[in-house]
């Protein structure tokens, strides 16, 4: 019997800063911070997009200062990311 495989979908490593740079988890986390609902459609056409949405609404919850101080990420936020990361808060 032959079982047909799924095929995956490309992956590549990446940091917790470059996940937090990208648009998708910047959208994520300032909404989550305005209270705004979240927008299940969001990044429905990009698989890593709707991960990182997700993940910048769920630090947007849990960390109230600010994602980025002037062009930089803001470290006190890349902490508590790396944090949520280590307890698997945030996947």
């Amino acid at each position: 019997m032959e079982i047909d495989m799924l095929k995956q979908m490309k992956t590549k490593d990446t940091g917790l800063l470059g996940i937090m740079r990208t648009a998708a988890f910047s959208n994520g986390f300032k909404e989550a911070q305005a209270g705004k609902p979240i927008r299940y459609d969001a990044f429905e056409h990009d698989a890593n997009g709707q991960w990182n949405y997700e993940r910048g609404r769920l630090l947007g919850l849990i960390f109230s200062g600010p994602l980025k101080v002037g062009r930089s990420i803001n470290r006190g936020a890349a902490v508590q990311l790396a944090v949520a990361f280590h307890q698997k808060v945030i996947l």
